[in-house]
């Protein structure tokens, strides 16, 4: 493939060589909680996010209540911050509707709509930041592991991604500072960001979710979160490649379409990140076998001497 390479010159000041924060609303949990009074009989009132804020959580099906079952709180407010008043805590825990479903301790740019059934993703964005920044805490059950993302996107299409996955117990406020990795020099028109004390999620949809799997009782602790950008260097990303995969959504089998030849290989990650399939690839097209992946949404990276090309999802059916 031909070597091209974009640089992108990020200039605020012509001498600073600092990171510095982008608007992250209310980074800090400390403005927009409210105390809700739970209607339903039996249940307690809770505190969350104020309805239409930045992120929001999984408390909102905590009022679910029927015959059943009822769905837990997974997520409060925390007292022992890193600064200020107040942190945001995520605790995973199990709801019964008939039968158990995992619900991971989440929060993040998400909302359910209950009259779809669907998940919806995503806030409108324009920045593009080189890195998302915090602290946070964190204590697993049983091997459980935690997940911090954040991915930008334009018209559906994925332009730069990161994540950190956390394995182990962190007693103490850590700091966080995960690269956000481009594909395009396009502008972003939203961003995806997503806190998980149960690493092993999927909010493509309202089945997917009750898909999700880790332990209860698994919890992560976040506070001062923030997007930054350096000044005064240059970012180095491969150009903007087009690619095609079809059918999408798929069933047993898809075909992968380059515009031109790429000498690599192509990796497939699900929605929690943990990469399902390698395949070689010596050509601009591939034939792709999906019959060992579960169903689901999924993310394809195409890369070419160890630098990803460039990323799309796709789904499984």
């Amino acid at each position: 493939m031909k070597k091209s390479t974009l640089f992108i010159t990020v200039i605020l000041t012509l001498f600073s060589s600092t990171i510095i924060a982008q608007s992250f609303p209310d980074g800090g949990f400390e403005n927009k909680w409210q105390y809700f009074d739970n209607p339903t009989p039996g249940k307690s009132d809770y505190w969350d996010f104020v309805d239409g804020n930045f992120i929001s959580t999984l408390n909102q099906l905590y009022e679910l209540s029927g015959d059943q079952g009822d769905a837990p709180l997974t997520a409060f407010r925390e007292e022992n911050a890193y600064k200020g008043n107040y942190a945001l805590k995520l605790v995973s825990n199990t709801m019964t509707f008939g039968e158990p479903l995992f619900l991971p301790g989440a929060a993040g740019t998400l909302s359910i709509n209950f009259i779809d059934l669907a998940c919806i993703l995503g806030q409108p964005f324009t920045h593009r930041p080189l890195q998302f920044s915090g602290y946070y805490k964190y204590s697993p059950v049983k091997g459980d592991s935690a997940a911090i993302e954040v991915f930008l996107k334009k018209s559906g299409q994925i332009l730069g991604r990161g994540k950190m996955v956390v394995k182990q117990k962190v007693d103490v406020w850590t700091n966080f500072n995960i690269p956000i990795n481009y594909t395009s020099s396009s502008q972003p028109d939203s961003i995806v960001v997503i806190f998980a004390a149960s690493a092993a999620y999927d909010f493509s949809s309202l089945e997917t979710l009750m898909q999700c799997k880790g332990q209860n009782e698994s919890t992560l602790t976040v506070d001062e979160v923030s997007f930054g950008y350096q000044q005064g260097i240059q970012q180095t990303m491969m150009p903007e490649m087009e690619i095609s995969l079809y059918p999408n959504p798929a069933t047993d089998k898809m075909t992968l379409l380059l515009p031109e030849p790429v000498k690599g290989k192509i990796c497939i990650y699900d929605y929690s990140g943990k990469e399902v399939k390698t395949l070689s690839i010596n050509g601009n097209t591939l034939a792709i076998d999906l019959l060992e992946l579960a169903a689901g949404s999924y993310f394809i990276n195409i890369m070419e001497d160890n630098k990803v090309l460039t990323s799309k999802m796709f789904i499984k059916e």
